[in-house]
C-alpha cells in the first residue's frame, strides 16, 4: 500500500493510467487523493494544537493564582479540540486507506492493454506441450511467433476439477448452496489426505518448537 500511496502524492497520473489499463474507473484515485490531503492537513492542525497543549502545560507549572487557572481552562478546551482533531484524523485515515487498498497493483508499462485474458501477449514458452487435436487452432494461434514444438494428443485433457467430479471424490455444487461458491465436499481417500497433510504441518511446526493449541 505504502508504494501506491507514494504514487498517489507524486505521481497519481501513474496510477489513473493503471486503472484505464485495466479497464477501471481512474476517478477512485482523485477521492483517494482528496482524503490524503484533508487527512494530511487535519494532522498537521492536530499537531500544531498537541505542541501549544505543551507549551502552555509548561507554563501552567510555572504560574498561580488566576493566571494559572486561566492557562488550565485553556489547556482544557485546547485537549478537547486536540481529542476531537484525533477523531476526524483517524477516520480520514480510515476512508482514504480504504481506498488505496482497492487500488490494485500498478500495471507495468510493458504489459499490453486487453479486455481479458484472451489478449494476453505470451512471453516464453517452456517444455514440448502436449496439444488435443480440438484446441489446436487455438494452441496455434497463442503461440503465433514462437518456435514451439508440440505433440498431438487425441484425448481431451481434464481438468483437476473435473477429473474428481469423474471420480466422485468431490462436490461443489451441493457445497456452492451450503456454504457459497469456491467450497467443496472431499471424499473418501481425499478426506484421508487432507488430514495427513494437516498432520504432516502439525508435527513439522512441533518440531520447531511451536506449541500446539486448541482454541476455545
Amino acid at each position: 500500500m505504502w508504494s501506491i500511496l507514494y504514487y498517489l502524492r507524486n505521481d497519481p497520473e501513474k496510477l489513473r493510467e493503471s486503472q484505464r489499463k485495466r479497464g477501471l474507473d481512474p476517478s477512485i484515485v482523485d477521492i483517494a487523493i482528496k482524503y490524503d490531503k484533508e487527512w494530511r492537513r487535519k494532522l498537521t492542525e492536530l499537531n500544531k494544537l498537541r505542541h501549544k497543549h505543551n507549551v502552555i502545560s509548561k507554563e501552567i507549572a510555572r504560574l498561580k493564582g488566576e493566571e494559572r487557572k486561566r492557562k488550565i481552562e485553556e489547556a482544557k478546551r485546547i485537549l478537547k479540540e486536540i481529542e476531537r482533531l484525533e477523531r476526524e484524523v483517524e477516520e480520514l485515515k480510515g476512508k482514504r486507506d480504504e481506498v488505496l487498498l482497492s487500488l490494485p497493483n500498478i500495471v507495468d508499462d510493458d504489459v499490453p492493454i486487453g479486455e481479458d485474458e484472451s489478449d494476453n501477449v505470451p512471453i516464453y514458452f517452456y517444455g514440448r506441450p502436449k496439444v488435443w487435436r480440438g484446441y489446436l487452432s487455438s494452441f496455434l494461434e497463442q503461440t503465433k511467433g514462437h518456435n514451439v514444438e508440440y505433440e498431438i494428443i487425441d484425448w481431451k485433457p481434464m481438468s483437476q476439477y473435473d477429473m474428481l467430479k469423474f471420480l466422485g471424490k468431490a462436490d461443489t455444487e451441493k457445497a456452492a448452496k451450503v456454504s457459497g461458491s469456491r467450497f467443496y465436499y472431499l471424499f473418501d481417500d481425499l478426506v484421508w489426505l487432507e488430514f495427513a497433510l494437516i498432520m504432516y504441518a502439525i508435527d513439522y511446526l512441533v518440531k520447531k518448537g511451536y506449541r500446539l493449541v486448541e482454541p476455545p
